[in-house]
C-alpha cells in the first residue's frame, strides 16, 4: 500500500458564530509539508468552519489524486462525526457532513484522527491568518464593516437590532466531554492534573461529591466552551484557571481572571451565561457571552 499523505485541518470563527476561516497543512508522513491552503468563510461557526476545512482539504486530495490519507483534527466532534460514533443533527452541518462524506468515498481510504490542539498549530496558524482577513476592516471595501459582521452575527442568532438595542450574544461555546477520559487522567496524575487545571474551590467542590469525576467533566467541559465562546482556545494567554465554574446558592455561574477576564473585555462582552449537564459517561456545558 501507498503511504498516506497527512491533512492537519483546523477551522474557527471569532465570535461563534462570526467572521470565520479555515487552515489545511499537508505533510508526508516524514513531516515535509506539501501544501497549505487556507480560506474564509464569511459569517459561521467553529463546527462550521471545521468542517468547511474537512472539505477543502478533502478536495485537494482529490484534485491532486492522493487515495491514501490521514486527516487530523483537534475537532473531537468532527472526527467522531467522520467516523460515524456521532450522528450529525444539526441541518447546516448536515449539508457539509454530506459533502464531506461525497468527497471522501472518491479516496481509496481516510482515516480520521484526534489530536491535541497543541499538535495542530500549523493548520490553527493558517485559520487565524484567513481570519485576520476578515476581521480587520478593509478601507478599500467599505460595505463590510465590523457594524456589518454584527448585523450578520445578529441575524444568525434572531436577534432585532435597534437604535438602543439592550443585550447581543456575541458568542456561544459548546463543549462535551467524556467522564471516562478525565476519570482515566485523575487515576493517571493524581492531583498534577487536578491542580493544573481547576481551582482549589472547584477541586474540593468536586471531591466532596459522590462521583467526583463526572462533577470535574462538567467543568472541563465548561472551561472549553469558554475557551471557544472567547475565540482564543488554549491560547492567547488564556489559562486552564482563568476560568472558574462557581455554584453558591443557585445555578453555576462563570468567575474569569487573567486572560480569560481580559479577552472578554476585548471582545466587548458584559455577562457570561453557564448551562451544565452531565450523565455517568458524558458532560456537556454551554457558555453564552453577552454584549451591550
Amino acid at each position: 500500500m501507498l503511504k498516506p499523505v497527512i491533512a492537519y485541518i483546523d477551522g474557527g470563527a471569532r465570535g461563534n458564530p462570526g467572521p470565520a476561516g479555515y487552515g489545511v497543512c499537508v505533510e508526508t508522513v516524514d513531516g515535509h509539508t506539501i501544501d497549505e491552503l487556507r480560506g474564509t468563510i464569511g459569517i459561521a461557526t467553529n463546527n462550521s468552519a471545521e468542517y468547511h476545512a474537512l472539505i477543502a482539504a478533502l478536495q485537494y486530495l482529490v484534485e491532486k489524486n492522493y487515495l491514501f490519507a490521514v486527516i487530523r483534527s483537534d475537532s473531537q466532534l468532527l472526527t467522531r462525526q467522520m467516523r460515524g460514533d456521532y450522528r450529525v443533527k444539526h441541518p447546516e452541518l448536515q449539508k457539509l457532513y454530506n459533502k464531506a462524506i461525497s468527497l471522501a468515498k472518491q479516496l481509496t481510504d481516510v482515516e480520521y484522527t484526534h489530536i491535541p490542539r497543541e499538535q495542530n498549530q500549523r493548520a490553527d496558524r493558517l485559520a487565524n491568518l484567513a481570519m485576520d482577513s476578515i476581521t480587520t476592516p478593509d478601507k478599500s471595501r467599505p460595505g463590510e464593516t465590523v457594524e456589518t459582521m454584527r448585523d450578520q452575527i445578529a441575524a444568525i442568532h434572531g436577534i432585532e437590532q435597534t437604535a438602543q438595542s439592550a443585550a447581543t450574544v456575541l458568542a456561544v461555546g459548546i463543549d462535551i466531554e467524556e467522564v471516562s477520559r478525565v476519570d482515566e487522567l485523575m487515576r493517571r496524575y493524581g492531583d498534577r492534573f487536578i491542580n493544573r487545571v481547576f481551582t482549589d474551590a472547584e477541586a474540593a467542590y468536586c471531591q466532596s461529591r459522590r462521583f467526583p469525576a463526572s462533577h470535574l467533566a462538567a467543568r472541563f467541559s465548561a472551561k472549553e466552551a469558554t475557551m471557544k465562546a472567547l475565540g482564543t482556545g488554549r491560547s492567547k494567554g488564556v489559562l486552564w484557571k482563568d476560568i472558574e465554574v462557581v455554584r453558591k446558592d443557585g445555578p453555576p455561574h462563570l468567575v474569569l481572571r487573567g486572560g480569560a477576564k481580559q479577552q472578554f473585555i476585548r471582545i466587548g462582552a458584559v455577562k457570561s451565561l453557564l448551562s451544565l449537564s452531565h450523565t455517568r459517561t458524558l458532560s456537556v456545558a454551554q457558555v453564552v457571552v453577552i454584549g451591550n
